[in-house]
């Protein structure tokens, strides 16, 4: 039987999921000690019958599931797998070749370990201004990470690269399938209650090529907001909101102070997003990408707040939770 279940779930990105099974044949680990299990997530577009074609030098298995979110998908791959230890990978993220043998050479030094690999945009590929944002934010943490400033902990569980024995995971009760965002950091506070271990490993290291529209990536941090007072309120998580006291009073006083005067008065939010929304495009169709990054980081600090206030009840309540 093989040690570990590669777990890939996947939507309608065919080309892009093939890219990873690729990968996943290149790998520097024997191809007996592992087994990849896709989970197509009701996709549409020919991706099973591209699966059933495929033919790599390890076990491939193919999931079919009505549309029910990422988060099904995962914890049915959990389900069928037979590996001890569970590797997550995203559909659109490409493992380098020592990638699998990193996962498990840590998990056999740690039986409690949960660990997170990078996922690093390909660095002579140009992607969309969002999409490079996203990237640049990765970066500076896992800069923060190698150089000992911060640990790595259940708020930085993304489910792109990751890997956690399969028994912590049922018994943590997987994925909560209602989150539709968050859904990684949130079982990531329910595996730490279980007294597992976080860890960043960057030799686990893998390739990222999102493909994300603009709308998406507005919807995000508000979305972020919102599971951030749920995790806290409706989970127990209190110590959710303690980091986002923490990363708030690490902000500027004059970022705090823009924030304070516009969310939570819904006047002021809309007039705001309505100009603050176009400008990361506009500048950096005219060139101008150093000045949209950075408008990316009020907006999306923006929209966090916004949709944590929209959760918590109003702009007074977001002010007094954030003291």
């Amino acid at each position: 039987m093989p040690h570990m279940s590669v777990v890939v779930p996947t939507y309608n990105r065919q080309a892009s999921l093939i890219r990873t099974l690729e990968a996943l044949a290149r790998q520097s680990l024997p191809t007996h000690r592992f087994e990849v299990v896709v989970v197509s997530d009701g996709a549409t577009d020919g991706t099973a019958a591209a699966v059933r074609s495929f033919a790599p030098p390890y076990r491939l298995r193919l999931l079919d599931q009505a549309n029910a979110g990422p988060s099904a998908a995962r914890n049915n791959g959990a389900r069928a797998a037979c590996g001890e230890v569970l590797v997550y990978l995203d559909d659109d993220v490409e493992p380098g070749s020592g990638c699998l043998a990193e996962h498990e050479r840590a998990h056999g030094e740690d039986p409690m370990l949960v660990l997170i690999g990078p996922q690093s945009m390909p660095s002579r590929e140009r992607f969309a201004v969002w999409v490079a944002w996203e990237h640049r934010m990765l970066e500076q943490q896992y800069a923060r990470f190698a150089s000992g400033e911060w640990q790595a902990g259940p708020n930085n569980l993304y489910s792109g690269n990751f890997s956690v024995r399969r028994d912590h995971l049922l018994e943590a009760g997987g994925f909560d399938e209602r989150f539709k965002r968050q859904e990684d950091v949130e079982l990531g506070y329910r595996l730490a209650r279980l007294g597992v271990r976080f860890r960043f490993e960057p030799r686990a290291a893998a390739l990222h090529r999102p493909a994300r529209t603009y709308e998406s990536w507005y919807a995000t941090p508000y979305l972020y907001g919102v599971r951030d007072v749920q995790m806290a309120r409706d989970k127990h998580q209190e110590s959710v909101m303690e980091l986002v006291r923490k990363h708030y009073r690490e902000r500027s006083a004059l970022t705090r102070a823009f924030a304070r005067a516009v969310v939570g008065r819904r006047w002021a939010e809309a007039a705001t997003l309505a100009l603050l929304k176009p400008a990361p495009i506009a500048l950096d169709r005219a060139g101008l990408r150093a000045p949209a990054l950075q408008a990316l980081s009020v907006l999306f600090n923006l929209r966090y707040l916004q949709g944590m206030a929209a959760e918590i009840g109003g702009g007074a309540k977001l002010w007094r939770a954030l003291r």
